[in-house]
Parts: structure tokens; C-alpha cells; sequence
């Protein structure tokens, strides 16, 4: 197969991704990782929101089709390969408490260093990967021709679309979150079973945000890391800008111009490590070797473990689970 470079669509669900991030943030006072919301379970900690979240996430997976069309199978490496990454992303991320959207975009947004040394880490871990054990070839990517010159602009139609899905994940998490400061601070039954729907919507619309921008596609994601070859993608350049500037952006109007002191559905914003430690070097070590090996990580593998179905994900999705819950015997 052939990749093409798609800014435009690439840049739609980054927003779609970053809007979600905003809205729990803003709502729950939580950060969104994906790889969070499992290690919760792996723990023995997991709760209704954690579930609720996941549950919208795999439900993308699954009206994906119906609200964007019918979606194009994308390839996926062979079993004993998936089985290998997913173990590693699982002990990995759960390691260095992250993932793509934990530290990548939530972490990267609210500008930590820790964030910014993981994502770092292990973008370049997984871009040797993919160099090194031929990912590209796994995947049956050709690398003749050259993907930049091969631009495929979305048509207006989708574009549109696009912008209706983020519209309508805006306008429903505006809604909760106006009900929610209706009810004057305190956290009622009536919060908790907001902040439960604005979970679900969260990971629903954070799946869909998925599917636009191509993440879900693990020819794209190891075209991104491939720097070095004709068939380098960087579309992902742009799901990961477009989501980090109206995290940024959201971050600094909220603080300096509406004077948000506390998320409207807890009693206060959720704190996250400051520091840079060895664990999390090596949790962005193993998770970048996941990464660049398969091309899947926490978000699109649940996601595809309904769009794409079939052996290799769902493989890859237990492994990834065992892997969390490796690191939380060992860590207990």
C-alpha cells in the first residue's frame, strides 16, 4: 500500500482530540490518558468514570462508520509481533504513567517537562524501531514513491463533517458542563452522574477524533516515525499540533482571562508528578519499542479492537492489558 499525506483530516481529529482533553479537564479536573483509564483496573482501582470513559472509546469504534462512512481496513502486523508490542506499550506506558494521550497531548499541553522528556523519549525509541526491524515492510507499506508528493486534500463534504463532530463534542460538554455550575459547587448524586455522562462522551468523541486524524491506522503511525524513508508520513505532525494548540490555548484563557479556579464536577484539578525519574525513562523506553514495532498504542488499539477487528488486535489489546497488569503485580 501506498500512503498519503492528509493534513486536512489529520488536523480535524487532532482538534476533535484536544477538545476532549479541554472538556475533562474542564469538567472532571482529570488529565486524559487512555492508558490511565486501564491501569486504573490493572490496579484494582478502576471506577463507574473510568469505565464509563472506555466505554465511549470502544463505542467509536463502532458508529465510527455510521456518522464518518465506511472505513477503509488497514493492515496489522503478524500475531507474534502484535503480542510482543502490546506487551511492551502495556508495561510501558503503565511504567511511565502515559502514553500518546496522557503525556503526549494532556501532558504536553499543560506544558510539564516530564511530558515533553516522555514524548521525546519515546518518539525517537520508536522511530529507530521502525528503521531497524522493518515495520514499514511488516505492514506492506511501499517505499518507492515518495508520500509527500502524494498530498490527498479531504473534499468539502468532509471537511464539514468534520466540523460537526467537533462541534457536537463541544456543545455537549459546554451543556454538562453549564448544568453541573448550576448546581453551585458541591458534588451532588446529580454531579456524579454528570460527570459519568461527560466521561462517556469523552471517550466517545476522543475515539472519533482517533479515526479522523488516522491514528488508528498503524501504516500511517509507522510512517511517522519511518524519518528517514520515501515513505515518511507527517501527517501525524499535524493531529498532534492542532490537538496541543487548543490544549495550550484553552489552558491560558482558562487561567488568565475566565479566572477557572475549579472543574465544574470535582473539588478541585487532579495534580500530576513534576519530576524525571529513571522509571520514567524507561516506561518511554519500552512503550517507544511498542510503539514503533506494531504502530498501535492504548487509544487506536481499543478503537480497532471494533473498526478492525480480527486476531492480531484483539491479541494485541490482551497482551497490552497483561503488560499493565505485569507492572502492577510487580509493583505492588
Amino acid at each position: 500500500m501506498n500512503l498519503q499525506f492528509t493534513p486536512d483530516s489529520a488536523l480535524a481529529g487532532g482538534l476533535v482530540l484536544g477538545s476532549m482533553v479541554v472538556a475533562k479537564r474542564l469538567n472532571a479536573g482529570k488529565n486524559l490518558g487512555v492508558s490511565g483509564e486501564t491501569k486504573a483496573f490493572a490496579q484494582g482501582r478502576g471506577e463507574a468514570t473510568n469505565a464509563s470513559f472506555l466505554l465511549g472509546l470502544v463505542a467509536a469504534g463502532y458508529i465510527a462508520p455510521m456518522i464518518l462512512g465506511a472505513q477503509a481496513a488497514v493492515p496489522m502486523v503478524e500475531a507474534p509481533r502484535a503480542i510482543v508490542a502490546g506487551a511492551l506499550v502495556g508495561f510501558g506506558s503503565a511504567l511511565g504513567c502515559g502514553c500518546t494521550s496522557g503525556h503526549g497531548i494532556s501532558g504536553n499541553g499543560q506544558l510539564r517537562v516530564r511530558s515533553m522528556v516522555y514524548t521525546c523519549v519515546f518518539m525517537v525509541v520508536g522511530a529507530l524501531v521502525v528503521a531497524v526491524t522493518g515495520t514499514l515492510d511488516e505492514l506492506h507499506v511501499s517505499q518507492a514513491t515518495k508520500t509527500l508528493d502524494a498530498v490527498a486534500h479531504s473534499p468539502e463534504a468532509k471537511r464539514v463533517l468534520y466540523g460537526k463532530v467537533l462541534a457536537a463534542g463541544v456543545a455537549v460538554q459546554a451543556s454538562l458542563h453549564t448544568l453541573a455550575k448550576r448546581e453551585g459547587g458541591g458534588v451532588t448524586d446529580f454531579i456524579k452522574r454528570l460527570e459519568l455522562v461527560s466521561e462517556h462522551f469523552a471517550g466517545l468523541f476522543f475515539g472519533l477524533g482517533l479515526v479522523i486524524s488516522g491514528m488508528t491506522n498503524p501504516a500511517k503511525v509507522a510512517g511517522f516515525l519511518a524519518v528517514t524513508s520515501k515513505a515518511f508520513d507527517p501527517s501525524l505532525v499535524f493531529v498532534m499540533g492542532g490537538a496541543l494548540a487548543l490544549v495550550v490555548s484553552a489552558k491560558f484563557l482558562s487561567q488568565n482571562v475566565l479566572g477557572v479556579a475549579r472543574p465544574s464536577m470535582a473539588r478541585a484539578f487532579a495534580s500530576a508528578p513534576k519530576y524525571v525519574d529513571d522509571k520514567l525513562l524507561l516506561g518511554a523506553t519500552l512503550f517507544g519499542i511498542g510503539w514503533g514495532l506494531a504502530g498501535v498504542c492504548p487509544g487506536p488499539g481499543l478503537v480497532n479492537l471494533v473498526l478492525n477487528s480480527g486476531r492480531e488486535i484483539t491479541l494485541w489489546c490482551a497482551a497490552y492489558l497483561l503488560g499493565q497488569k505485569a507492572h502492577a503485580r510487580l509493583d505492588a
